[in-house]
C-alpha cells in the first residue's frame, strides 16, 4: 500500500522524464523554480563540479519582450577540465563552463542544457570524445538527481 501511495505521489508531481534531443537535454518538474535551483546547485556540487556563477536573466528576457517569472543560468565546471579544454581546444571556450538553464513556466520548472555530445561530430580526437561523453553522462545524472530529490521530498511531505 505504501508503494502504491508513493507511486501515486510521484505521478502527481508530473515529473517529466529527461528528454535527449540531439542538441539539448531537458527535463520538467512540477515545483517552483526557486526550489529546483537549489536542488540543481546541490547536485552539481555532489558531482564534483564547482558552481562558478549564477546568472539572473529575467531582466534581459523582459527587454526582448518575453514574460518570465524566473530564469536563471547556473555556470559550473571543474577547474582542471576547463583549463585543459580551453588550452587544447580553444574552439570550445564559448561552451565552458557548462551551463544549466532553470526556467519557471507557471507552476513547473524547465531545466535545459546543451548536450555536449552534439559537439562530438566536430572533433576526431578520442580524448575530447570521451570528455564530451562524460559531461553528457554527468548532466543526465544531475537532472536525474534533481528529479529523485524532488520526488523524495514530495513523498516525505505526504
Amino acid at each position: 500500500m505504501i508503494r502504491a501511495l508513493l507511486l501515486a505521489v510521484a505521478s502527481l508531481l508530473a515529473v517529466t522524464p529527461i528528454a535527449h534531443a540531439d542538441s539539448m537535454i531537458m527535463g520538467r518538474v512540477a515545483m517552483k523554480a526557486e526550489l529546483v535551483l537549489e536542488y540543481v546547485k546541490s547536485s552539481v556540487e555532489e558531482h564534483g563540479y564547482t558552481v562558478a556563477h549564477l546568472q539572473l536573466c529575467d531582466g534581459g528576457m523582459t527587454d526582448f519582450g518575453y514574460k518570465t517569472d524566473f530564469y536563471r543560468v547556473v555556470f559550473f565546471g571543474k577547474v582542471d577540465e576547463v583549463r585543459m579544454i580551453t588550452a587544447d581546444y580553444p574552439e570550445l571556450v564559448t561552451y565552458l563552463p557548462l551551463k544549466i538553464a532553470v526556467i519557471a513556466e507557471k507552476d513547473e520548472t524547465l531545466l535545459t542544457v546543451l548536450n555536449p555530445e552534439a559537439l562530438a561530430p566536430f572533433f576526431d580526437d578520442e580524448r575530447i570524445q570521451i570528455q564530451l561523453g562524460r559531461w553528457q553522462s554527468d548532466l543526465i545524472s544531475i537532472f536525474d538527481d534533481v528529479r529523485r530529490s524532488i520526488a523524495a521530498r514530495a513523498a516525505g511531505a505526504s
